[in-house]
């Protein structure tokens, strides 16, 4: 967004090493594509039985999460949808 300044300027203004910033970058597109998988199979499996409950959803994802590799609690699935 500002061509002319440096990341490590940008960085060094909001107290955050140039690593954190590509760290936190990384982690951001994980979490995002996360995200994308447990939704599709959400609405997969709410698209079946309409008005399932989170614990209930959560504990019909368990499959899916282990494949995935993907660790998600109840209150983050809920938060999610």
């Amino acid at each position: 967004m500002h061509p002319n300044q440096s990341l490590g300027m940008i960085c060094s203004l909001f107290g955050v090493t140039r690593q954190a910033y590509y760290e936190a970058e990384i982690h951001e597109r994980k979490t995002s594509i996360a995200r994308m998988v447990v939704l599709t199979i959400v609405k997969e499996l709410r698209d079946e039985i309409p008005l399932i409950g989170t614990r209930k959803l959560l504990f019909q994802l368990g499959p899916y999460l282990e494949e995935h590799g993907i660790k998600i609690g109840r209150d983050q699935l809920f938060e999610l949808l």
